[in-house]
Formats: C-alpha cells, sequence, structure tokens
C-alpha cells in the first residue's frame, strides 16, 4: 500500500514536472512568435514600472522640497530678525545725530535771529536808503534792507514780517533808515507814509571819480542805469548846452569825456531819475562855481571867480587845470596842503627837467579809472597798466582822475611859491597824517624814512 501511494507520489511530480516544461516551452515559443506584441507589453510594464517610480520619487521630493523651504523660510526669518535689530539701532542712531544736528542749527538759527531782531549787534546809527518798489515780495525787501546793513537775517525778518503781517501795507517808495533799528522798529518805519520819500537828499564827496560815483548814485535810489550813466559820462551829448565841454581836447584815450566836470556837492534828486537828468544836475553846478561863484584867494583884495583866476594867470587852460586839481584833491591830505602839493606839480612840470625829473611821479595816477589798486578787478589787476599813470608819461595825464572840489581847483590855479619837487605821507600811531616836503632828492630820501616808507 505504501509502495502504492509512493508510486503515485512519484507519478504526480514527474507529472507536474512535465505539466511545467512544457508551459516554459510555451511560453518562449509564444514571445519568438509574438516578439513586437511581446515588446510592447514589456514596454508598457517598463512605463508602468518608470511611472510609479516616478510618482514615488516625485512625492518623496516634494517632501524634501517642502522641508527645506520651510526650512530656509526659518533660516530667512532668522536673519530678518537680526538685520531688523541692526536697522533699529541704525535708524535710532542716525535719528539721534539729525536730532542733534538740527538742535544745533535751530538754536544757532534763534542766536543769530534774536540779535538780529533785537538789533544787538547792528550799532551803526546811519541812516540807509532801501527803494520798495511795487511788485517787491517780502523776500526782496529782506534782501535789500540786508544788501544796505539794515538787517542781518533775511530768513528770520521774512519769517518775522509774514507773523506780524506789517510788511502788506508797506507803500513803494525811498526810505531812509537807521542801521540800528530793531525789526519792529523797522517795519514800523516801512509802514508809515510819512517816511516815504520821493526825492533824494545826497552827498557827493571830493574826489569821487565816475566809476564810483555812478554806483553811490544807483545804491542810492538815484539812477536806474548805471551803464546808461556811463555812456553818457563819455559822450558828446551835452557839448552844446555846455561851453567848457566844447573846449576839451579830443583825445581818444581819454576814459570819461566828463571826469572832473560832475562837480562834488550836496544835491537833491528825484528817486530813478533819468541819468541825462542827473549828469546836467552836475554840469549846471560845475559851471555856476566856475564862472558865478567867488572865492577869497591869496593875494587878491576882493572874492574872484576860479574862471576869472585862470585868465589872469595865463598859463594853463581849464581842461589842464581841472587835471592837475584832480591829482591835487587825490594826493592831499587837506585843504591846506592842497597849495603845496599843487606847488610841486607846478614846479615839476615847469623846471623839472633840470634836476633830473621828467614825469610828475603821482600815485593817485597809477590805477585810474580805478581809485586805487584794491579797487582793480582781480582777473586785471596782474596785467593792468593805465593810460593816465604819470610815473612813465611826461606832463598831466590825458584827463582828470576824479572830480576835484573848489579848493583843489583853486590851489591848481594859485600854488604856493616854494621850490619843492617832492612830497610824501606818513601814517602816526593815531592814525594822523604826516606830509613831508622836499626841494632835493636827498632830503626826499630823508623824508621817506621819516615817513616809514624805505
Amino acid at each position: 500500500m505504501s509502495e502504492n501511494m509512493d508510486n503515485r507520489d512519484n507519478l504526480n511530480q514527474e507529472e507536474i514536472r512535465l505539466y511545467r516544461q512544457r508551459r516554459v516551452d510555451q511560453f518562449k515559443m509564444q514571445i519568438q512568435e509574438d516578439e513586437p506584441a511581446s515588446q510592447e507589453a514589456s514596454s508598457d510594464f517598463s512605463d508602468e514600472i518608470t511611472s510609479f517610480s516616478d510618482e514615488t520619487t516625485r512625492a518623496q521630493i516634494e517632501r524634501d522640497s517642502k522641508r527645506e523651504l520651510k526650512r530656509q523660510k526659518n533660516e530667512e526669518k532668522k536673519i530678518l530678525r537680526i538685520k531688523s535689530g541692526q536697522n533699529k539701532k541704525v535708524y535710532r542712531i542716525a535719528w539721534i545725530a539729525v536730532v542733534i544736528i538740527l538742535s544745533v542749527v535751530m538754536s544757532q538759527f534763534l542766536i543769530i535771529g534774536s540779535n538780529d531782531f533785537l538789533a544787538i549787534t547792528r550799532e551803526d546809527e546811519s541812516p540807509a536808503t532801501v527803494i520798495v518798489e511795487a511788485d517787491d515780495k517780502v523776500p526782496d525787501i529782506a534782501k535789500k534792507l540786508q544788501k544796505k546793513g539794515v538787517i542781518n537775517s533775511t530768513g528770520f525778518f521774512t519769517l518775522f514780517a509774514n507773523i506780524t503781517g506789517k510788511i502788506d501795507n508797506v507803500e513803494p517808495g525811498v526810505y531812509q533808515i537807521a542801521k540800528n533799528k530793531d525789526y519792529l522798529a523797522i517795519l514800523n518805519h516801512l509802514q508809515y507814509t510819512g517816511n516815504r520819500q520821493n526825492t533824494i537828499t545826497l552827498q557827493i564827496p571830493e574826489g569821487t571819480n565816475v566809476l564810483d560815483l555812478a554806483h553811490l548814485l544807483y545804491e542810492s535810489g538815484v539812477t536806474y542805469d548805471v551803464d546808461e550813466f556811463l555812456r553818457l559820462c563819455n559822450s558828446n551829448e551835452f557839448d552844446e548846452d555846455y561851453a567848457f565841454l566844447q573846449d576839451l581836447s579830443d583825445n581818444p584815450v581819454r576814459i570819461y569825456k566828463l571826469e572832473g566836470y560832475l562837480f562834488p556837492d550836496t544835491y537833491e534828486f528825484y528817486v530813478d531819475e533819468a541819468p541825462d537828468v542827473t549828469i546836467r544836475r552836475f554840469l549846471n553846478n560845475f559851471e555856476t562855481r566856475i564862472t558865478e561863484t567867488k572865492f577869497e584867494v591869496k593875494g587878491y583884495s576882493e572874492p574872484v571867480t576860479i574862471y576869472q583866476l585862470i585868465n589872469d594867470k595865463r598859463e594853463y587852460n581849464l581842461e589842464e587845470i581841472i587835471n592837475m586839481a584832480a591829482i591835487v584833491q587825490g594826493e592831499s591830505a587837506n585843504s591846506e596842503e592842497m597849495f603845496k602839493v599843487s606847488s610841486v606839480i607846478h614846479n615839476r612840470l615847469d623846471y623839472g627837467p633840470q634836476y633830473d625829473i621828467h614825469t610828475l611821479g603821482m600815485d593817485s595816477t597809477a590805477y585810474y579809472p580805478y581809485k586805487n589798486e584794491d579797487a582793480v578787478p582781480e582777473d586785471e589787476l596782474e596785467s593792468f597798466v593805465s593810460t593816465y599813470g604819470t610815473y612813465e608819461k611826461e606832463g598831466l595825464p590825458v584827463g582828470a582822475i576824479n572830480s576835484p572840489g573848489a579848493d583843489a581847483i583853486i590851489a591848481a590855479v594859485a600854488p604856493s611859491d616854494t621850490d619843492y619837487l617832492y612830497f610824501c605821507h606818513g601814517v602816526e600811531a593815531d592814525g594822523s597824517i604826516t606830509s613831508y616836503f622836499a626841494s632835493d632828492y636827498s632830503t626826499h630820501l630823508s623824508n621817506l624814512s621819516k615817513a616809514g616808507l624805505n
């Protein structure tokens, strides 16, 4: 029985093996017959595997990416927190610095403004001429006040004027304002129409040249056109009305024909009057002073006119006398010594060459049309040479160097009787001027030492 059972078992196993072998053979045969289909199936299978693999990988990558992104965000937040803290410190320091700077600037502004508001630093009591025009705004008026020395701070004055509103009713016109007034007094002065002027009283100093006169008239509100004033001063437009101008030589080197004939005196002008009207005031006065006004002169028992003096001497004509008088005016420390200075000029012209003196050598002529070296524009100074200079050129200059007063003109006509050929001035410790005159060069050298000039 057991033997039969063993046989069946062996049979069954053999059958199973054969069965399996047939299945394998059939599978191989099917693969060979259906190779394209098998390849397609294999491809599908491969795709399924790949697809399955990609989905799995993608999911894993996505999880990893999310974790990495979260980590990066956390790092960024941490960095931002650190930077934010640092920035807050920087901003805090910067804010403190700005506050300190603004505080210093504001305190300085308030100190300067307060001093100016109360006129603490302004002690000059002299009046300044300020012209308020119809279209002037508060800042415009402030600038004019500052330019004339009435105030120091335009910003503070503008602020005060706008707050108080006192400047709103200021009428256009000319105002004479003392330079030591506080803001409130200035505004009250400008508000009061009784202080407004239509005319200007102005004193022209002796020895003022045309350039300085033009700017003085402009600054004082007399003329509105400096260029036109200067043009007219070198024109022939007034010759027909004034005989003394017709007699002037026609010299192309002369810079301003009217130099010397705009007589220095105290005048009353209209505000912004035409330049030709202003010039006629000067010329009319010159003509009156020369031909009508009488002066007491040494050697004359009765007062005489300058015109009479010139005719009596018959040595120099009016043009030459005015040219000489302008030098006398520019070289003299006072009216008394004008006659001695004039004698030096006359002596050098009359017999200077006998002592090897061929020029007048007057410092006052060296920088004309400017008053002195300091007045020469910086860009001209290095190469500047005056055509009026009397160190290089013989005789009188081609024209006057300023407008001389009556004393200088009379001194030029009637000098002291001396043999002086040299003079110099020394400034003493107290600021006074001492004049030294000499007849010979050795004495002049000694005088230069006394004056501290060598």
